[in-house]
């Protein structure tokens, strides 16, 4: 690519980019995405735990070439008529115009056209480098692209979870010379909150298209799409929207055969100045100019030799990102190598075209300079046996036109090459992959989508699913305890297992028994007294004290998301109905008719719904939610115990509710970004970190403090805690709540709260606390390397990176008795007690044994004495007392010199699972015959393992053994 020298009367016009200033990451077919992925995670975490990828067993779900991956017409039983009508460009081209929000109406024609006239500029500025562009005369019509494949590139996701990866659409020019047009959706993580375990609703939609006929697939894609749906409770937009491919998310691509060569480029959606949607050429990302692998030119412009300069310099990271596998590993598996690299320049020094020709194949260019860094970083890995070109190669296989062609068969290390493209394209007309597609992209693709799944629902801790709140989570995540969507249940605990089968433990009347017995749930919901489960289909089953919605819950099936007051539900549907059961007075009854509701909102005793409108309806106890406001355009809803405040997109604020919990005095003006709360009083904070307190001054109401600068703010059940950004704190409200003596300094990372207490956590994870002594204000560890902390009402546990942990506060709250040792990963928490995960799914509880601080995990035998004959045999039962965490083994030993088979022989070990746990299962004993004429006894002896059981002992059974012998 040539460049011409910087023209100072060169004025860049940005549309939208003007308020997105962001670097996109993009990625070719294979390789590496610019920016940290969950790929790297992935690849991270089989070096800790020594597991090759070529090992990995891929099961029916998840298989190259299977429609969980890649849907591609000319597969097997792929309709591609049907395929053409439901993926049409035109379709494709409207949803992006509809979802635009445009002011001036455009067409679809218009829409490509605008795409076509950015290959007519001759010159385009990147920053101050002006740089040549080849024109060409494309000319394609709506009806001569034709869909060629759907991509799922989940392994693109974010590792913090800001998304859920992209997913593509391909099209072709069905006549004439050969086109292609790429739409690549970066999609929006639906539940953002969790990070990236928000995405797994996303990936299991994968996983399940991967386990239907094509023709049902292509429905469910179609749907995906263009339209958005629900799985598992979850509502997922649609993939085809504006926003996905504009700047700062997804990206449009173009593959050119038209006129030579082959050059691929990259476009952005935007609305230019007649507001009308349109395609804009950006840089085509990963494709670094050319020129910059070259030794430097006198003839290079000052602008060039300036950014020759600064990519020199720059280079030294870049070459750490190109050696990731080696520097991951000691030894990387070739797959390993191939999928584990990436270049991740700065986009300053992308161009706006990638060609595949010699002359644009970078890894032959000669600045000097980069093999330098290079052959300097080879050496500090001890990597003797590569040499700089290889990882030129690599920066080559990472540009478009590197992986499409210059880069095939390539040596990026030692005896391992680069893959093959299927010439120029990685899917042809006919929807053939390319060899690189089906022997190492979409192989390593499963693996990780495997392992995702595995570790969100599989065989780790992530498996376990529990309620949506826990007293912990409310206390700490919500902005206050009455901001949370549902209020943690008092009494239990609740979680789903990976069949969707639920486990719960704790007080009977109050949903620690009683729960559904079938599988198939995806989440758990629940108020102070019970549980709601809600299924795939939508349906719902609760349980727990049938006066506050443990029984009654809607028929049918539909909803997507569960709300509650302490003592009701409320179920949203995905029409944006809504009904609600539990107590009549706490909102149990009463909900508004009609749709269009998009979330439900909360205090003690009221719901308040929101509309698609940014109205308000609520119900429940009118003393605590009347007064709604009439208006519309609000756009989120906070609470307190009897109180509700309502912000408007402009940043206004309109509170109704309680007078005495401060459902009047809003500040006025606008500008506020967001709402905190104790139990009779409001803080709101500004964009500038501002923060303006109303409600009862002994609950935080008055004297909040001065300035900006504030980015979050925390609060017990009377006091408000308020964090800068640089870490320091600031407290306010009953100082027996912790309303005073917050630590001083800076450096706190977050603040954690029981009801009368704070504990904050510095950047070294060591913890200061303050408030009530017998709520945790005291007695925190010493020492450093906490990461979380986790709270009941009176006492807190800190979770340290070794997996250990410690607990302090009120002992029957579980301020104590925490487990020893390591390998805990997360704790949930009621009102009075915690419950710990480690990483192989077992769990241990602690706290108050009313409050779910013990499992109810036992055993009943129906012996412990028996007596057999030699030659004979006599039985006993074993039963587990409630369902299990997961399976259950239960194994048995004659204490015969450590053998079953000297007296007698016994079965040696019953499972029980989730099935068949309260069924009885019999152990046989059989008496050993012998030469002597002696009586003799021995003791079963019983170990437990698995389900939550491990801690459980049973009894002995003493067998006396009569001797036969001696009748005769």
């Amino acid at each position: 690519m040539n460049t011409t020298s910087f023209n100072t009367n060169f004025i860049r016009i940005p549309l939208l980019s003007i308020a997105l200033i962001a670097l996109t990451n993009t990625a070719i077919a294979g390789g590496s995405i610019n920016g940290h992925s969950i790929m790297d995670d992935y690849l991270k975490d089989k070096v800790s735990t020594r597991a090759a990828l070529s090992t990995f067993k891929l099961s029916t779900s998840i298989t190259i070439n299977n429609n969980a991956l890649v849907f591609n017409r000319g597969a097997t039983d792929v309709d591609n008529d049907d395929f053409d009508e439901k993926f049409s460009f035109a379709k494709t081209l409207t949803s992006i115009r509809n979802s635009s929000g445009a002011t001036t109406n455009s067409t679809d024609t218009q829409l490509l056209n605008s795409l076509l006239n950015t290959l007519k500029v001759s010159s385009k500025a990147n920053g101050f480098v002006e740089m040549d562009l080849q024109k060409r005369e494309e000319k394609v019509s709506l009806s001569a692209m034709s869909p060629t494949a759907i991509f799922n590139r989940f392994d693109l996701s974010a590792s913090n979870g800001d998304h859920c990866g992209e997913y593509r659409v391909v099209y072709h020019k069905n006549n004439g010379g050969r086109f292609f047009l790429i739409f690549e959706s970066q999609y929006p993580n639906p539940e953002p909150s969790k990070g990236k375990q928000g995405c797994f609703a996303v990936a299991d939609f994968w996983q399940k298209i991967g386990q239907m006929s094509k023709a049902d697939a292509l429905i469910q894609l179609e749907k995906f799409f263009y339209k958005g749906l629900v799985h598992k409770g979850v509502k997922l937009p649609a993939v085809i929207n504006f926003a996905n491919y504009t700047h700062g998310t997804g990206q449009v691509r173009s593959n050119s055969f038209i006129k030579s060569p082959w050059q691929l480029r990259e476009f952005k959606t935007d609305i230019n100045a007649k507001g009308e949607v349109v395609f804009v050429a950006d840089t085509v990302k990963s494709n670094p100019l050319t020129n910059l692998f070259a030794d430097e030119n006198n003839a290079d412009s000052d602008s060039l030799k300036s950014l020759k300069t600064d990519f020199d310099r720059d280079f030294d990271a870049y070459a750490d990102n190109l050696l990731a596998p080696e520097r991951r590993a000691s030894n990387p598996s070739s797959r390993d190598i191939i999928n584990g690299f990436s270049l991740d320049n700065d986009d300053s020094y992308n161009e706006f075209q990638s060609d595949a020709s010699d002359n644009d194949n970078t890894a032959k260019g000669k600045n000097k300079n980069l093999n330098t860094i290079i052959n300097k970083k080879l050496k500090a890995l001890n990597l003797s046996n590569y040499n700089a070109k290889m990882i030129r190669n690599r920066a080559e296989a990472m540009s478009c036109g590197g992986c499409h062609q210059n880069s095939n068969n390539t040596e990026i290390a030692p005896n391992v090459n680069w893959p093959k493209s299927r010439f120029f394209v990685h899917v042809d007309e006919q929807g053939t992959l390319s060899p690189a597609l089906t022997e190492q992209f979409l192989p390593a693709r499963a693996a990780l989508l495997k392992d995702y799944l595995q570790k969100t629902t599989g065989t780790t801790v992530e498996k376990w699913r529990f309620v949506e709140s826990d007293y912990s989570s409310v206390s700490n995540d919500f902005g206050g305890f009455d901001n949370a969507l549902n209020y943690p249940n008092r009494y239990g605990f609740a979680a789903l297992q990976a069949d969707g089968s639920i486990t719960m433990w704790g007080a009977s009347g109050n949903g620690g028994t009683g729960a559904p017995t079938d599988s198939g749930y995806t989440k758990i919901y629940s108020n102070n007294s019970a549980f709601a489960a809600l299924k795939a289909d939508g349906s719902i089953k609760a349980w727990g004290d049938s006066d506050y919605g443990g029984s009654n819950a809607p028929a049918g099936s539909g909803y997507t998301k569960i709300y509650s007051t302490r003592y009701a539900f409320a179920a949203l549907k995905d029409d944006g109905s809504i009904k609600a059961w539990g107590d009549s007075s706490w909102g149990g009854s009463d909900a508004p008719a009609g749709t269009g509701y998009t979330k439900i909102y909360s205090n003690w005793a009221v719901f308040a719904a929101l509309k698609d409108d940014g109205s308000i309806k609520a119900w429940g106890w009118s003393e605590t939610g009347g007064s709604t406001p009439t208006d519309s355009g609000y756009t989120k809803i906070y609470s307190n115990h009897g109180a509700f405040a309502a912000l408007k997109a402009d940043g206004s604020i309109k509170v109704w509710g309680g007078v005495d919990y401060v459902g009047s005095d809003a500040p006025a003006g606008t500008g506020y970004t967001k709402i905190y709360s104790t139990g009779y009083a409001f803080a709101a904070l500004k964009a500038d970190g501002s923060i303006t307190a109303w409600g009862d001054s002994d609950y935080g109401g008055s004297n909040a403090p001065t300035g900006t600068g504030y980015t979050k703010i925390y609060s017990t059940e009377r006091a408000f805690a308020a964090l800068k950004a640089d870490g320091s704190i600031t407290a306010w409200g009953d100082s027996d709540y912790g309303g005073s003596n917050a630590p001083t300094g800076t450096g706190y990372t977050k603040i954690y709260s029981t009801e009368r207490a704070f504990a904050a956590l510095k950047a070294d994870g060591s913890i200061t606390a303050w408030g009530d002594s017998d709520y945790g204000g005291s007695n925190a560890p010493t020492g450093t390397g906490y990461t979380k902390i986790y709270s009941t009402e009176r006492a807190f546990a800190a979770l340290k990176a070794d997996g250990s942990i410690t607990a302090w506060g009120d002992s029957d709250y579980g301020g104590s008795n925490a487990p020893t040792g390591t390998g805990y990963t997360k704790i949930y928490s009621t009102e009075r007690a915690f419950a710990a995960l480690k990483a192989d799914g077992s769990i241990t509880v602690w706290g108050g044994s009313d409050y779910g601080g013990t499992t109810g995990f036992g055993i009943t035998q129906s012996a412990t004495t028996l007596s057999v004959d030699e030659d004979s045999t006599n039985t006993y039962t074993i039963v587990l007392d409630s369902q299990p965490i997961r399976d259950v083994t239960v194994s048995m030993l004659s204490d015969s010199n450590g053998s079953n088979t000297s007296v007698v022989t016994v079965t040696p070990s019953l499972t029980f699972t989730n099935g068949n746990w309260n069924t009885p299962q019999t152990v046989t004993v059989t008496g050993v015959k012998d030469n002597d004429k002696n009586n003799e006894q021995t003791v079963i002896i019983h170990s437990v393992t698995g389900g939550g059981y491990g801690n459980v002992s049973m009894s002995n059974v003493i067998v006396d053994v009569i001797d036969t012998t001696a009748y005769n």
